[in-house]
């Protein structure tokens, strides 16, 4: 893993007040979480059969699993995030209600891909080469954590390699999960159960 600091942090705070509204499920459900928060929820078949096939189709990333080491892997690793938002918005005009929990969760990963673009295109990954690695390293776990959420929605299990380790704990530090944080970037201030003050 590269040791390399970023402060790229994910504004977080809208997605996380329309997890707190999803629908409660009224039979079997699934516990998924989103930085600090967990919800039961359920998904329907067509929810599953989308994210099964995101599964299937992200598994082939190298972005998700793979290490930059020179400028053109720096170039396929931007091509293969505009790939994988591509796909992520595909799949979302397949689902029927964007207020399913699928949605929110493919809405959880455009947002890491949408706020770590605008940091790319702020300072040029071939110039801030360190900057540019941290922050894919932030992306790539943000992703990953987002992958596991959508494989446990849909009862099946990612199959990624394992050549990168990742915490799949949402960290503080990374996130903007509560209006008040926006302003200066400050952390987010998170109680002893990771929920925002």
């Amino acid at each position: 893993m590269w040791n390399r600091e970023s402060n790229l942090r994910f504004d977080v705070a809208d997605l996380i007040e329309r997890a707190k509204r999803l629908p409660k499920p009224k039979v079997e459900s699934v516990s998924i979480n989103v930085p600090f928060l967990t919800v039961n929820v359920s998904a329907s078949n067509i929810e599953k059969k989308v994210a099964r096939e995101v599964l299937i189709r992200l598994r082939d990333k190298r972005v998700l699993v793979a290490w930059e080491c020179c400028n053109s892997c720096i170039r396929n690793a931007l091509i293969s995030i505009q790939e994988i938002r591509s796909l992520l918005v595909d799949k979302q005009v397949e689902l029927p209600n964007e207020d399913s929990p699928m949605f929110l969760l493919f809405d959880l990963m455009l947002t890491g891909i949408r706020q770590f673009l605008t940091f790319t295109e702020r300072k040029d990954p071939f110039l801030y080469r360190d900057e540019y690695l941290g922050a894919l390293e932030v992306l790539r776990g943000h992703l990953l954590r987002c992958i596991d959420q959508i494989a446990k929605l849909s009862g099946t299990k990612p199959s990624l390699s394992n050549r990168l380790a990742f915490d799949s704990e949402w960290s503080p530090e990374r996130y903007i999960v509560s209006p008040k944080g926006r302003g200066n970037c400050a952390p987010t201030e998170i109680n002893r159960q990771g929920y925002p003050k």
